[in-house]
């Protein structure tokens, strides 16, 4: 399995975006700035995935840590 580069997903993403709306007719005329914006839409939403789920791992680690060091009986309390 490749694994792509933000940059070549971001470059691949504009492409099939700007292929739809031309396809579809949406816009006649693409400038380009209307792509370079895309582009670096796509760049930061490709990031920010990234850094969610760094943070989302992390807590999972220190949940797990945290998990680890309990006792039978703090993890199962039998009702008194």
């Amino acid at each position: 399995m490749t694994v792509l580069s933000d940059e070549e997903i971001a470059q691949r993403l504009t492409a099939i975006y700007f292929e739809e709306i031309a396809r579809r007719g949406f816009k006649r005329k693409l400038d380009l700035d209307s792509v370079i914006n895309t582009y670096l839409y796509i760049i930061t939403r490709l990031q920010r995935k990234e850094s969610i789920c760094q943070k989302v791992e992390e807590s999972v680690k220190r949940l797990e840590d945290d998990l680890s060091n309990e006792t039978r009986e703090e993890l199962f309390p039998m009702g008194r």
